[in-house]
């Protein structure tokens, strides 16, 4: 198979900046660490002045979430895999300890540990619905990150609806 490059442009991608940035620092309980890579166009103008949200505190926790006393106050990074693979396991991501009894995570639950809508809806079975949770991002450090790409394009009007 024949590989063929591209020119660079000059208009194509000028300022960047990445950073690696967990739910847990933007409200949320739950780790998912992602790397956030943001890119402008070099004609766009004050690209230099975007900077990443600060973080901000927990805004509730899993014992918030399970209406119980959780042994942990961030949950794990929903994942698709390791399902059912008991509390003590170290690929254990959707059971926990909540007021000394073990308990599996519902879709309802992880949806609010990665904070979606209370009225969002998965169309799919449980299964589906934690499988489609464990390949999405957590919603805060996205909001909060595109505000932040819109104040430096100036489009402070536009609201961002999750």
């Amino acid at each position: 198979m024949k590989y063929e490059s591209f020119p660079r442009r000059k208009t194509l991608c000028h300022a960047k900046k990445c950073r690696s940035q967990e739910a847990s620092d933007y409200g949320l309980p739950t780790y998912r660490p992602r790397l956030y890579i943001i890119g402008f166009r070099s004609d766009v103008k004050h690209q230099h002045e975007f900077k990443f949200p600060l973080p901000i505190p927990l805004e509730y926790t899993l014992s918030d979430i399970f209406k119980g006393d959780c042994a942990r106050e961030i949950g794990y990074t929903l994942r698709v895999g390791g399902r059912g693979s008991g509390i003590k396991d170290r690929r254990n991501w959707d059971e926990y300890e909540v007021d000394g009894q073990v308990r599996v995570i519902t879709p309802e639950e992880a949806k609010k540990m990665m904070g979606f809508p209370d009225d969002y809806r998965f169309p799919v079975s449980d299964i589906q619905a934690l499988k489609q949770l464990g390949n999405s991002v957590a919603v805060n450090p996205i909001r909060m990150t595109a505000e932040k790409i819109l104040n430096v394009l100036n489009i402070r009007e536009l609201a961002i609806q999750v």
